[in-house]
């Protein structure tokens, strides 16, 4: 057993501590996600299912450590997990919409349909993109390609309604909202048109 154990810690490298560590913290939170009903099952199902690809990860790590030379697979590793942890925050990429000093209760993003002139983007890291706007209504090329992030003061009692984007007036929009609100589908109809008349008039081509 202690052999056994002693072979497992020998030669740590990047993915074998890391690994070992995500073991330790999936495997509970799986099984106690199997435990539970309907999505929460599961969610305790993936997580076991990430869990056996880590140690198939942290098995072929062990065979390697044997092989070649660790400070060679520590480079390796890290390039790999580099390039991992970069594609994987390229691919989360967002715009975020920052109304932490904004006195609003609801936005409205609408699509570009070519008539008026976008919200400047500002980079931030690593990938994203915060948009600079006016009133409450921010422009961006495509709401399908680009998940809007909005940042809040907490507590954030926000929650969005009709997330999917739908058309209006020729434009495809999303719109977020305080839930307190309690907002009416005719109410937020009303806003949305009240917005785009204000951007039609207001400078935004």
């Amino acid at each position: 057993m202690k052999s056994t154990i002693g072979k497992i810690f020998k030669n740590p490298t990047i993915f074998s501590i890391l690994g070992i560590i995500l073991i330790f913290i999936g495997l509970p939170i799986g099984i106690n996600g199997l435990t539970l009903n309907g999505g929460g099952s599961l969610g305790g199902a993936i997580i076991i299912f990430g869990v056996l690809i880590v140690g198939l990860i942290v098995i072929l790590d062990r065979i390697f450590a044997n092989r070649v030379n660790i400070k060679k697979l520590n480079g390796i590793e890290l390039t790999l997990l580099i390039v991992g942890i970069t594609i994987f925050s390229f691919t989360k990429r967002e715009i975020i919409i920052d109304l932490r000093d904004k006195k609003t209760d609801y936005f409205v993003v609408l699509e570009n349909n070519g008539t008026l002139k976008n919200s400047k983007l500002n980079y931030s890291f690593p990938f994203n993109k915060k948009m600079e706007f006016k009133d409450n209504v921010g422009i961006i090329n495509s709401i399908a390609d680009n998940y809007q992030r909005i940042e809040l003061e907490s507590p954030n009692n926000w929650k969005s309604q009709r997330m999917q984007p739908w058309k209006m007036d020729d434009f495809k929009i999303r719109f977020y909202s305080n839930g307190d609100l309690r907002l009416t589908d005719k109410e937020v109809d009303s806003i949305i048109k009240n917005e785009i008349k204000t951007v039609a008039n207001n400078g935004y081509k």
